[in-house]
């Protein structure tokens, strides 16, 4: 009973963060959600000493939050590249700060979820399918309840009946999203929450490469920034996983040595 509760809860944070987050475009730019969401890593990592016990390195964080700036400036690269929606943009967010207080809540919450999930799989052994059934079945009851109380889920299936290619387009994303989130809860359970949410940021950088092979994009110097931020993070990741694991080493060293030091004196 305990455990269902808890993937409850996490099918209720889902449900708040994709919902705040789409109520947030209302009071802010696109371009904004999604510098929040992509730094959802460092938030991730530092939810994760509180819920997993995960402890990470400053040069760690460091590489997180560069990542995060890189895939922001790499996703929103076209509409930074007009100057006059950035002028809108501007308008837009000067308007009211209830965008980003909504995304900042929108964020942690969303972050709060690959830790739950990894405590779930990793420590109360919960069968990914189990858990994707019932987290996505309480988060389906309450956006279908919002989405009901504003109405857009009458427009949203009006139009589906007059567009069936539409619908199909939809039932086609669900079944890859079903086979991919399969995948990404593997990852959790095996390598934790961090680095579920690193191969969920990989995914984005190759959905947006592979973009510019199917529609001929142009590739603009912000493109090439953002990607060479998201691969100096990359790099300082790499180099923070090896700083921890010879502090490890190190550690466990100096406590075998405490030991031996221990046994000869008595």
């Amino acid at each position: 009973m305990k455990t269902l509760l808890q993937i409850s809860i996490v099918g209720i944070l889902l449900a708040l963060a994709h919902g705040l987050g789409n109520t947030a475009l209302q009071y802010s730019s696109y371009p904004l959600k999604v510098a929040f969401k992509s730094c959802k890593l460092v938030p991730t990592m530092a939810l994760g000493k509180c819920v997993t016990g995960r402890k990470h390195t400053a040069l760690q964080y460091i590489a997180a939050l560069i990542m995060g700036m890189g895939l922001a400036v790499l996703t929103a690269a076209d509409v930074f590249s007009s100057k006059t929606k950035l002028q809108s943009i501007s308008d837009q967010e000067s308007l009211s700060l209830l965008g980003p207080i909504l995304l900042g809540i929108s964020t942690i919450l969303d972050s709060a979820v690959p830790n739950l999930q990894e405590q779930l799989l990793q420590s109360a052994k919960v069968n990914t399918s189990e858990l994707i059934f019932v987290s996505n079945a309480i988060m389906c009851l309450v956006l279908v309840a919002y989405t009901t109380y504003s109405g857009e889920l009458i427009a949203a299936y009006s139009y589906c009946t007059q567009h069936m290619d539409a619908s199909m387009i939809l039932v086609c994303q669900g079944l890859c999203a079903y086979f991919g989130l399969q995948c990404y809860l593997a990852i959790i359970r095996d390598h934790g929450g961090v680095a579920g949410v690193l191969f969920a940021n990989a995914r984005k950088v190759c959905t947006i490469l592979l973009s510019f092979i199917i529609f001929s994009k142009p590739f603009n110097v912000r493109h090439f920034l953002g990607l060479v931020l998201v691969f100096v993070g990359v790099y300082l990741g790499y180099k923070g996983k090896q700083q921890k694991k010879k502090k490890g080493a190190h550690q466990k060293r100096k406590s075998k040595g405490d030991g031996k030091s221990h046994d000869h004196n008595v």
